[in-house]
């Protein structure tokens, strides 16, 4: 099979470690939120908290809502149309899919560069925590403002005909089943129920496929596989220490067992992090992974189903700047 990449404009080669942080001029101080609307009522009064500090700082601050899954990448993509200039930095109020798709959206017009600030708001904000991102207003304000950002490194999902990136996590399996199970009409409401009631009827009604892996060259047969760009998973938990967001390489977690019985055990491993203490349970560093079958199944990445197989998962070329705390 040949495997194509769609074409992305690269900014800036990736710094090295001792120079990840960095600080963006301000010149003009305009800032694009981007705000996912079914935070509730306690996200929008951290949004909405967050802007004020921002403008009390000097910074001309406009909102724009996202209506639908994909609007954010819409909005991404279409920064510098007509006779916009874009903003000196852009702002995602949500979660990890919300940021997925803004990332998603720079890509398209090769703006990668760009720096990307965090409310995080979402149902899931496993990059806020990776960052170690304060629930204060102000001190986010001040975070922004500051403009010290991060390189961080991302993964890649190629099919044969498109190409997509995710922050922090992909997966294949039960892991993917689950997510192709969400309602979006709960997730509106209550987004961490939604995905809990996924889990719940995959592990009730799934099927259990064999996967045809082929990792750094070595070809391996699984039951599930879990990607990580970033140590944290599912709300928190850690099933691969290693992995580290500013490094070109992503861990695979390969699980040679499944079935009713034996995802318990995985629940409660991951729960006491000791998930790679398992018999069954292999991780491993890699950069490149080949998800070869059985065709069409589900591939979810920071929390979305982007593509089904088979596919080609590798670290990117380029990479996101992500403002931060400065350290």
């Amino acid at each position: 099979m040949e495997w194509e990449t769609l074409p992305l404009v690269a900014p800036p080669p990736l710094k090295a470690e001792a120079e990840l942080y960095d600080s963006v001029p301000v010149h003009s101080q305009t800032a694009l939120v981007v705000f996912n609307p079914t935070a509730g009522k306690r996200g929008r009064f951290l949004l909405n908290a967050v802007v004020d500090e921002l403008r009390i700082l000097g910074w001309h601050v406009s909102l724009v809502e996202t209506k639908q899954k994909g609007h954010a990448e819409q909005i991404a993509s279409g920064l510098y149309e007509g006779s916009c200039n874009g903003p000196d930095i852009l702002v995602v109020a949500g979660g990890d899919g919300t940021i997925n798709e803004i990332i998603n959206g720079l890509a398209v017009i090769g703006r990668l560069d760009l720096p990307v600030g965090l409310i995080p708001i979402g149902t899931v904000n496993l990059l806020a925590s990776e960052i170690k991102l304060p629930r204060s207003p102000h001190l986010l304000a001040q975070i922004i403002s500051d403009g010290h950002f991060r390189n961080v490194v991302l993964g890649q999902i190629c099919t044969k005909y498109k190409s997509r990136f995710f922050v922090m996590t992909a997966g294949v399996g039960f892991d993917a089943r689950s997510v192709s199970r969400v309602s979006h009409r709960l997730k509106r409401l209550n987004g961490k129920l939604a995905y809990i009631v996924a889990g719940i009827e995959e592990y009730l009604l799934g099927r259990w496929p064999c996967y045809q892996v082929i990792v750094d060259g070595e070809d391996v047969v699984a039951r599930s596989i879990l990607f990580a760009n970033g140590k944290y998973y599912a709300g928190g938990m850690t099933w691969a220490s290693a992995a580290n967001i500013e490094l070109s390489a992503l861990e695979v977690g390969i699980f040679a067992r499944a079935g009713r019985l034996r995802l318990p055990l995985y629940a409660l491993g991951l729960i006491a992090g000791r998930l790679y203490q398992m018999r069954d349970v292999s991780i491993r560093t890699a950069t490149k992974i080949h998800l070869l079958g059985p065709p069409n199944e589900p591939v979810q990445a920071d929390g979305d189903i982007v593509a089904h197989l088979p596919v080609r998962i590798s670290v990117a070329s380029v990479g996101a700047r992500i403002l931060g705390p400065s350290r």
